[in-house]
């Protein structure tokens, strides 16, 4: 359910509650860290106090009051704190979806009798994951739909109505759980196995610190054997299965944190693209429908999918594989990066300046800078002389005598300009009453587009509007909405500018009026996703002379369609890496250790968000370009460590009883082993060879049990509860 929140989140931060674009992406990781953090908890009661069962009941319950409040923050009329309401609402929201994620696969797998139903249970895998990325397809189509679709308390977007829908959802999946429970295999926890696990791990450690301080004897193979004498061999040897697990898990972090940039930094950057797509414009949210739509896609074709186009793999390889693809993703996105940027009007650097051209006129003026040259501004065009260096300019002006008809008394201005570091000067070519040309400055301006991707549109007044005249200019768009503008009566240097204004992409209609009716006219313009614009009205004698749209920052360029190729590799390095991860985190796990082990794989979401967080408080790199580059460099070298570190682990074949046998990823079929399976005894395999069985002592106890010949074959006929068998494989 938390895609559905996820979707619409970031721009909620930064669009509703106004926070800065690296604010809300650190907001955004935080609340992700945090969803991820807890599924610790989730583990600790369902290992230890109340079962699995009742932790997904009661964190739902926590998850549908969060979502309550986040949807209540976005009301207006209740008058309540947005930023204070939000953020508690998130953090219920954090701790619900949380506590129920380690507990939701562990729960699901518990409904197979292993190892009779194996094949159904990486079934259910794939369907499970399947299913969660039809909420997040659903929920990435549906909740940016109506937070942009439906218009409600004065606003052409409602958030409430966004953030309300998945608080639906959660309340029938809460009375869909609850009504299953009657077919459900609920097991109860045992014991304090988190806590032992605590105690056992901190006991171990104390006394290898000791024995190196002491110098008492050789040390013992594995630090946890320091605490055989008061824990015992069972839960020794399910604790180093785990560690060997955790240690797998070092490199996990690193993919995490390029994953979940989806809804972040992957969904501003969609904000650049020029989004129509069949005469309807997408919104940079609803972008993000493209992985989840893409994995329910690519997951059937997959290894381990119904029709898979690739040999199946090992999990560790798929995962290693998936890394790669990952990476991959990020160059794609790091491309695309660098052709926004070039495409896109860039912000001064420090100790430089631009100037911004504005030409009102109906022919065309020529403007030089001395020791820069000239620059020639077409009629009723925009152009840029940029990057400057920040100093005081001297100007020249000129325009044709006969301007468009109009015969201008003095067609040549001289000026001098005091620029502003890292801002673009506008200048607005005009004419003044006495049909001379004139030059109206702006405020100091970055242009910069909005970061929601909707274009922004500035109404400039030139002229003397004069006391008592109340000119107003009303802009109205195709939903009806208008935003009305006062001009002074008193204006800087003849010169009237209003914020900006964020409008929807389409049409748009101005109207201008005075209160004695001597300044009227109206018009209308069309605003492309992503433009910044300058509508500039001039009056002369009294009267309204011109109206010209100009866009300093032009809309964006480079079409959603170059967005794909990211989408799709990071879609398909989900699939292999994130269901083999949890597969494997459930399959090699303890049984009674399986919901700490799938929490522990969470908890890796949480820390590569937390590097995600690092980045971009740290502001190390100019380029966002640069930082995906990074990221994927970073990615690749922890994925080749993940595959030197994969070929010392001993896989673990479970068994009914939840314990395990292990081989060596070197033997595999070609190692001629002596497995003894019992459904009441714990299993243990027997290596022919010496070496291969020493070599996985890092990770399970020394087999000190008789070796079986090699030729021997024993049948202790049909296995019932209490039967052994033992088997030798031919050479």
């Amino acid at each position: 359910m938390i895609y559905e929140s996820l979707a619409i989140l970031s721009l909620y931060l930064r669009n509703v509650l106004c926070l800065h674009e690296n604010a809300a992406t650190v907001v955004y990781h935080i609340f992700i860290m945090m969803c991820y953090t807890m599924p610790l908890m989730g583990a600790i009661l369902a290992d230890n106090f109340i079962g699995r069962y009742k932790v997904i009941l009661y964190f739902s319950i926590i998850y549908l009051i969060g979502t309550v409040l986040t949807c209540l923050s976005a009301i207006p009329p209740l008058m309540l704190p947005p930023t204070a309401t939000s953020m508690i609402g998130l953090v219920l929201i954090a701790t619900g979806t949380g506590g129920i994620k380690p507990c939701v696969a562990a729960f699901g797998g518990d409904q197979f009798r292993l190892p009779e139903e194996n094949q159904r249970l990486q079934r259910f895998f794939s369907t499970f994951y399947c299913t969660v990325n039809l909420g997040g397809f659903m929920g990435t189509i549906v909740t940016p739909m109506l937070r942009r679709s439906v218009m409600c308390f004065g606003d052409d977007t409602c958030y409430a109505l966004g953030f309300g829908f998945p608080s639906l959802l959660v309340l029938i999946s809460i009375v869909t759980f609850v009504t299953g429970k009657p077919w459900y295999r609920i097991k109860k926890p045992r014991d304090a196995i988190t806590f032992k696990f605590i105690s056992c791990a901190w006991y171990a450690l104390k006394k290898r610190l000791q024995h190196n301080r002491n110098e008492d004897g050789p040390p013992r193979e594995h630090w946890l054997d320091y605490s055989l004498p008061k824990f015992g061999d069972k839960l020794v040897e399910d604790m180093k299965i785990v560690c060997s697990i955790l240690y797998l898990y070092i490199p996990v972090p690193i993919f995490w944190s390029l994953f979940d940039q989806q809804g972040s930094r992957w969904t501003f950057q969609a904000s650049r693209l020029r989004s129509e797509l069949f005469g309807v414009t997408l919104m940079p949210d609803q972008l993000q429908v493209m992985n989840p739509a893409m994995v329910l896609l690519m997951i059937p074709v997959c290894p381990g999918g119904a029709w898979p186009i690739l040999p199946e793999l090992p999990p560790l390889h798929k995962m290693f594989l998936g890394g790669i693809l990952a990476a991959l993703a990020f160059v794609c996105a790091g491309i695309l990066q660098i052709g926004i940027e070039r495409s896109t009007l860039q912000i001064p650097g420090h100790e430089q300046t631009g100037l911004v051209l504005l030409n009102t006129l109906a022919c065309p003026i020529e403007l030089g800078l001395r020791g820069e040259g000239i620059a020639l501004v077409e009629e009723q065009g925009t152009a840029l002389m940029t990057p400057l260096d920040h100093r005081t300019f001297f100007i020249t002006a000129s325009s044709p005598i006969d301007c468009a008809g109009r015969i201008m008394k003095q067609h040549i201005v001289n000026t001098r300009l005091n620029t502003a570091r890292e801002m673009f000067m506008p200048i607005i070519i005009g004419q003044n009453s006495d049909d001379e040309i004139s030059l109206y400055y702006m405020d100091p301006n970055p242009f910069m587009k909005s970061l929601t991707g909707k274009p922004k549109l500035k109404v400039v007044y030139i002229g003397d509007s004069g006391p008592n005249k109340n000119v107003s200019i009303t802009v109205e768009t195709d939903k009806q909405l208008s935003d009305i503008y006062y001009v002074s009566n008193t204006p800087i240097d003849h010169v009237g500018e209003s914020a900006y204004m964020c409008l929807q992409p389409g049409k748009f209609r101005w109207r201008a009026n005075s209160a004695g009716g001597e300044v009227s006219g109206s018009g209308e313009g069309f605003l492309k996703t992503g433009g910044v614009y300058v509508l500039c009205l001039r009056e002369r004698l009294g009267r309204l002379d011109a109206a010209v749209l100009h866009s300093p920052n032009p809309p964006n360029e480079l079409h959603l369609v170059w967005i794909i190729p990211q989408y799709l590799f990071i879609s398909v390095a989900e699939i292999m890496f994130a269901v083999s991860g949890l597969e494997f985190s459930f399959t090699q796990a303890p049984k009674s250790m399986k919901t700490i082990t799938i929490a522990a794989w969470y908890v890796s979401v949480a820390i590569g968000n937390l590097i995600v967080i690092l980045v971009a408080q740290i502001k190390i790199f100019d380029s966002r370009a640069h930082e995906f580059f990074a990221y994927a460099a970073v990615l690749t070298v922890a994925m080749v460590l993940f595959l030197k570190m994969s070929r010392g682990y001993c896989t673990r074949t479970m068994e009914g009883d939840g314990s395990s046998t292990e081989s060596h990823p070197l033997l595999h079929h070609h190692s001629r082993v002596i497995s003894v399976h019992s459904l009441s005894t714990r299993t243990r395999t027997y290596y022919d060879d010496e070496s291969s069985d020493e070599s996985c002592l890092g990770f399970m106890e020394k087999t000190r049990t008789k070796k079986w010949p090699t030729h021997a074959f024993v049948n202790l006929g049909t296995p019932s509860t209490s039967d052994v068998k033992a088997t030798t494989l031919a050479k």
